[in-house]
């Protein structure tokens, strides 16, 4: 069955133009938007599993998009952040090219193929200039999350 990626979003888990100084600054952001949707997950736990992931090697694709993600306790399904950054950030990208569009996803810890499956659409989806291009130009949540569901639908 194929994972919808909209479906793994909220409205405050998706966001247009955010501004970040770093990584490390994101992936707070990231943990604080998680925590208001799971009060269960905390802030600090999500943080220090995103960091130690990013650790392990960087999660930036490329072409100024990351894919950070890790496994997580207490969730029972896959849940995703979605935000576009007002500055692009160093990411240690394999291409060092600085990130602007990120998509995390925290992972229940004994999931695996929904998780690879996530990761799959996700790389292909931003493999296509034309959606990398409809998400930066998107000004609100909203047609972030209009953006991602009909580049679903179409592919």
């Amino acid at each position: 069955m194929s994972v919808s990626l909209v479906q793994l979003l909220s409205d405050m888990r998706t966001d247009t133009q955010v501004s970040v100084s770093s990584k490390k600054r994101l992936f707070e952001i990231i943990s604080e938007r998680v925590n208001s949707d799971f009060p269960d997950l905390s802030s600090r736990s999500v943080f220090s599993r995103l960091l130690a992931r990013e650790k392990m090697g960087s999660t930036g694709l490329g072409h100024g998009i990351a894919i950070p993600h890790c496994r997580v306790e207490n969730v029972s399904k896959i849940v995703g952040v979605m935000l576009t950054l007002d500055h692009p950030i160093d990411f240690e990208a394999p291409d060092n090219q600085p990130v602007d569009i990120v998509f995390a996803l925290l992972v229940p810890e004994d999931e695996q193929q929904e998780h690879l499956n996530a990761l799959a659409k996700l790389a292909s989806l931003f493999n296509e200039s034309e959606f990398c291009s409809a998400v930066r130009k998107a000004r609100s949540k909203e047609d972030l999350r209009l953006v991602l569901l009909e580049w679903e639908q179409d592919n």
